[in-house]
């Protein structure tokens, strides 16, 4: 029963990335049963719930609290005194005294993504718990890239069809670009550039076994391929669909991110590779792999190339935006705005500048800080650099170290995009991110000992496996 949460992995892309509130909801439901079954079923076999390495612990209590802050911003009559004066000035409009008012400016919205920060955080903990077995480990990374794969080549397919819709619905924006089934092309890219990553590390981790093995070069390199054509073709072909897929989106700072979070992820895994031969076959094995992607870059890359040259031409309306933000942010730096009330503070503070809609802020870090005040938005950016140093932490400490570096650069990847657009606001996003994120980071030791020796100290029945 509980495996039901991790169908929102396959099928939270599906209905435009799950944006609308009704999918929030019921994500929140599927985690919730997903909980409780897991409880239910540790309770049944007489075992102990199993913990979590600290620093992801307070992550989730840092989170935790921001969610917490931001029903309170949703409670009417809460703290007057720092409640918005808009409020103030309704209840005289209205002429109605007794009208209560909230700090948040759309308290029933705030309500809905706090309650998307609370499934977020269940389905991160289900990660983790899950992720104490190397084969739920396996699975659900696996499941990550079939669900990859489809979503690519459905995306491609809809692109070279000419067909300009989102399932059996006419696109209302980003019409000659590949959004697969995202309506915002730079969330796709940030949806797929996470394909990108994961289908890598799945190749790398491979690669690094056949590297380590006592075999002659020669044999290795066989192997090695032969896997490539046989059973193991599928990461490498999915990792080369998303990387084409992020290049057709035109997302500048979609490639960006994803060629920065793939460098890091490639240089790391090299450094760890065992000196002298090893180390000199990966890194000639490495540079076919890129030349690969530079050579889908040749063939897919022309869009994405014409608007980096636009945008120092004619520049980028968001820059016009970000000053005002600032401006709105310094009139409440401590309360916010209320989750999810951008659009309606942003008309506070629009001029005549700002010529286009903006109901995001295409800046995650101003944007929250605007949405919850300074306090809360730095326990926010805490829990991301805690998972990132953990991540990088592990990924120095183990042996089999491809899952943590995935980790390091998955985060890196949704922190450069995050300075530009909103990708982290889509459910879909986070789901993936979150879920490719943990996997490595459940087990801790302080030795130098691989995640599968940890998890063979705390070997759960059968019937306890991810199901």
């Amino acid at each position: 029963m509980r495996g039901l949460s991790f169908w929102i992995i396959v099928f939270s892309p599906l209905p435009f990335a799950s944006v609308r509130p009704v999918w929030s909801h019921l994500y929140a439901v599927l985690v919730a049963v997903g909980l409780l079954a897991y409880v239910f079923d540790r309770w049944r076999a007489g075992r102990a719930m199993p913990g979590v390495p600290w620093p992801l612990g307070i992550a989730g209590i840092l989170m935790a609290l921001v969610a917490l802050w931001g029903y309170l911003q949703a409670v009417p009559g809460l703290f007057p005194a720092w409640q918005h004066p808009i409020w103030a000035e309704t209840a005289s409009v209205l002429g109605d005294p007794s009208l209560k008012g909230y700090l948040s400016l759309t308290p029933e919205r705030t309500l809905t993504v706090a309650i998307k920060y609370l499934s977020y955080i269940g389905f991160g903990l289900l990660v983790v718990w899950h992720a104490r077995r190397q084969r739920n480990v396996e699975l659900l990374l696996k499941i990550f890239v079939a669900a990859q794969a489809g979503y690519a080549l459905y995306g491609l397919s809809v692109y070279f069809s000419g067909l300009e819709t989102i399932l059996w619905f006419d696109k209302t924006a980003y019409r000659g670009v590949l959004t697969s089934t995202f309506v915002n092309r730079n969330s796709y890219a940030t949806y797929a550039g996470l394909g990108v990553l994961a289908s890598l590390a799945l190749v790398l981790r491979y690669l690094r076994q056949t590297l380590v093995a006592e075999k002659s070069h020669r044999t290795k390199l066989r192997e090695f391929i032969e896997t490539l054509t046989s059973r193991g073709w599928l990461p490498p072909m999915v990792m080369l669909m998303c990387f084409v897929a992020v290049l057709l989106t035109g997302s500048r700072m979609g490639l960006t991110a994803m060629l920065v979070a793939s460098s890091l992820l490639l240089a790391a895994w090299t450094v760890r590779l065992q000196r002298g031969q090893a180390r000199t076959l990966g890194s000639m094995m490495l540079g076919v792999l890129l030349g690969f992607l530079l050579f889908n870059f040749v063939l897919s890359g022309a869009l994405t190339t014409e608007r980096f040259s636009r945008l120092f031409e004619d520049g980028d309306g968001r820059f016009l935006v970000y000053p005002l933000m600032l401006d709105a942010i310094s009139e409440r730096p401590w309360t916010g705005y209320g989750l999810g009330s951008f659009e309606s503070a942003f008309r506070l503070f629009r001029d005549g500048s700002v010529t286009a809609f903006f109901d995001r802020g295409h800046n995650d870090y101003l944007e929250m800080i605007m949405d919850v005040g300074w306090p809360a938005a730095l326990m926010v950016f805490l829990a991301v650099a805690l998972l990132f140093l953990f991540a990088w932490y592990l990924s120095r400490r183990r042996t089999d170290y491809e899952y943590a570096l995935l980790s390091v650069a998955a985060t890196t990847q949704i922190a450069i995009h995050s300075s530009v657009d909103f990708s982290m606001q889509m459910p879909a996003v986070v789901f993936g991110y979150l879920c490719i994120a943990l996997l490595g980071l459940a087990h801790w030791s302080h030795g130098d000992r691989s995640s599968v020796q940890v998890a063979e100290m705390d070997r759960a029945p059968q019937h306890a496996a991810l199901s």
